[in-house]
């Protein structure tokens, strides 16, 4: 009786089973391991339709510049006291920010800044 299988052959088999449990252990395991954002779902009306629009829960709510208050304002980076009660002085004497790029008038605050925190603020939009 001839054997099926010369043992290199054979070799190759076994190495290609065991990559293949390996392989398929790890299609199991590596997708716990990858972080997936927790999205709900909040409704919004639009000219009398309801849409439903996905809000992440991962994502930290946004600082309104319009509102916040200089212990909120502290809390992003590269604001401090100093640079948060400006924007407040700022914001008194001169009205609401129109944009985030008013920021710029602020004493104390520069480009880099409002590069810095420009996804963790708004304008009351």
């Amino acid at each position: 009786m001839r054997p099926r299988f010369s043992p290199t052959q054979e070799r190759g088999l076994i190495v290609l089973v065991a990559i293949g449990i390996i392989a398929s252990g790890l299609a199991l395991f590596l997708p716990s391991l990858v972080h997936r954002a927790v999205i709900e779902v909040a409704p919004i009306e639009l000219s009398r339709v309801r849409v439903l629009r996905p809000t992440f829960l991962d994502s930290p709510p946004k600082v309104d510049i319009n509102s916040a208050g200089i212990e909120e304002l502290e809390k992003l980076p590269g604001i401090g006291p100093s640079k948060a009660a400006n924007i407040v002085e700022y914001r008194k004497a001169h009205g609401p920010f129109r944009s985030l790029d008013d920021l710029v008038n602020v004493s104390g605050i520069g480009e880099g800044i409002i590069d810095k925190i420009s996804d963790l603020v708004t304008c009351g939009e």
